[in-house]
């Protein structure tokens, strides 16, 4: 049905409901951050009335082009400043997250060398001191711990940096489609 001009146009009551591919979502939100659009069915609207004209104009052969345009080159800068933007924003809070994470496991850190420390002062070197074991020997019973757990930490993070390199070089030898 078309209406006459000057009409207002009337929202139907049939509610439509699909599943958008990723990159028409990111597209759209593109939109609406340029337009300063605060709810996409607008948009949406928008852009169906759009594509339904040019197939109209298509199929009475008045469009010369077979496809509809790209964006215009104002637009599409518009599109890519407004996603650095969210790029810069996202990596700033991700390092803002990682330094609280770093300062937290400093604190941890600092807290279980304490611990440990008094851990063994009090239940392992005092007893054995007065037993007459040189503070010397205590000493080196100590270190000789730290490094067995040292080794085993280091052990630990190779075979995680190992692990990290396989998933790396088993994601760049797949094929990925980054639009979807």
């Amino acid at each position: 049905m078309i209406r006459p001009r000057g009409k207002k146009r009337s929202l139907s009551k049939k509610v439509s409901s699909f599943n958008m591919y990723m990159d028409q979502m990111f597209q759209i939100r593109a939109i609406m951050e340029a337009t300063g659009a605060e709810k996409d069915a607008p948009v949406i609207r928008e852009l169906l009335d759009e594509a339904l004209g040019a197939r109209r104009r298509k199929g009475l052969g008045l469009a010369d082009w077979e496809e509809p345009p790209g964006q215009d080159d104002k637009e599409t800068f518009n599109t890519i400043a407004t996603l650095l933007l969210k790029l810069l924003k996202h990596e700033e809070k991700s390092y803002m997250a990682r330094d609280v994470g770093l300062l937290m496991l400093r604190e941890v850190l600092i807290e279980t060398r304490a611990s440990r420390d008094l851990v063994f002062e009090e239940n392992v070197r005092k007893p054995w001191i007065e037993k007459g074991k040189t503070r010397e020997t205590m000493d080196n019973f100590y270190d000789m711990h730290t490094r067995t757990a040292t080794e085993k930490v280091e052990a630990i993070i190779k075979e995680i940096k190992k692990k990290a390199i396989e998933r790396t070089k088993r994601f760049e030898q797949e094929e990925v489609d980054p639009i979807g």
